[in-house]
This record gives structure tokens, sequence and C-alpha cells, in this order.
């Protein structure tokens, strides 16, 4: 019997709150509303409680459905993340040149990297503390048509999904190497959330934010 009280005190709370709300609203306008609210303290005070579980519920579900934080906020902290790890070890330019390199010391095979692998990144690669590196040459790609046919060194730095909560959303770089780059766009990769992204922005003339 207490279980099911409890349960009902649960669906009462969201109402509770929405009709003091427009209770106290109303109370603004009518003397009649306002000298019952101070006659009965007790009544109210109890009702205010019911109300503020009422807004625990209410922020809970919001947080549980992935609504907070928002996806621009995150964004915004993800980039300056990036933009101060990036500056530490010499900005975009130093970015651009380890990428280089990499496309270079693999220009007829892959490079494939994943957090917890024990071989070592380039200095700004490691900056970065990316979740994976992958750079696939063209060589590798001749026979995909589909695939971009310059090089194109792919870093994820954060997403997360999470199954029935709040998944942290995909941020990357794509950084072009060699000849062709004036030519490449990034495409967007559709996926589970925290995997996909739809939005690129140009960072340098080679360097795009994946998002």
């Amino acid at each position: 019997m207490g279980i099911i009280a409890l349960y009902i005190v649960y669906l009462l709370c969201i109402p509770a709150l929405f009709l003091l709300i427009v209770r106290l609203f109303c109370a603004l306008f009518s003397p009649q509303i306002s000298a019952s609210i101070r006659k009965h303290p007790v009544v109210h005070g109890i009702w205010a409680c019911l109300a503020l579980l009422g807004a625990l519920q209410i922020t809970g579900i919001v947080m549980n459905a992935g609504y907070w934080p928002s996806a621009s906020a995150e964004r915004r902290t993800q980039r300056q993340k990036v933009l101060e790890r990036i500056q530490s070890v010499g900005g975009w330019p130093a970015l651009q040149k380890d990428c280089d390199t990499l496309a270079t010391q693999y220009l007829d095979t892959a490079f494939v990297w994943y957090r917890g692998n024990t071989n070592r990144l380039l200095p700004t690669l490691a900056a970065l503390k990316p979740w994976y590196v992958e750079f696939y040459s063209p060589t590798v790609l001749r026979d995909f048509k589909d695939e971009p046919q310059v090089a194109v060194i792919r870093i994820k730095i954060f997403g997360m999904h999470s199954t029935g909560g709040h998944s942290t959303p995909y941020y990357g770089l794509e950084i072009v190497s060699g000849a062709g780059a004036e030519t490449y766009r990034p495409r967007p990769k559709p996926a589970a959330s925290g995997n996909s992204y739809s939005t690129n922005n140009p960072v340098t003339d080679r360097i795009y934010e994946i998002y």
C-alpha cells in the first residue's frame, strides 16, 4: 500500500508544479487568492514541496533524454579544448606538417591508430588526445571510386554513443595533404549519435573541423 501511495505522489508532482505556478501568477492579480495563500501556509508549503519534486523530475527527464548540455554548448567547449591543445605544440601549421609527414611515410599503404595502441603518434597528433587517427593513401583507395582520391588524415577527438542517455557529439578534424587538396571537401557520415557528423568548417585551406 505504501508503494502505491508513493507512486501516486510521484504522479502528482509535475501537475502540482504547473498548478502552483498558475496559482502564484494569479495571486499577483487576485487579493482573494493571495489571502488564501497566507491563510493556509501549511497546505501551500506541502504543495511547494510536491512542486519542487516535479521540477526535479522534469530536470531528470531532460538530462536523461540527452538535451543537456546542448550540442552548441558542447561544440564550443570541444573547439576551445582542441585550439588550446594544438596551440601548445605549434598551432595549425605544425599539425599540417606532421600530417604531411605521415602521408609521405605511408604513401602506398595505410596508417590506423586507436586509443590504447602502443605505437607512438607524431607530436601534434598526440597532443590532440584523439580517439583514433586514420589514413588510407590514394594508392590503397584507387579501386574504390566512392572514396576520395586524395590524401586525407581523419582524426576523431571527441564523440561517444550512449544508448538511452546523453551521447557526446562527434568532433574531429580532416587534414588534406599533397596533390588535389583544393578539390577535396569532407562528406557527412550517418551513424549512431556520437559517431556521426554532417557539418564541416574550414580551419585553413587544408584543415577542416568535422561535427
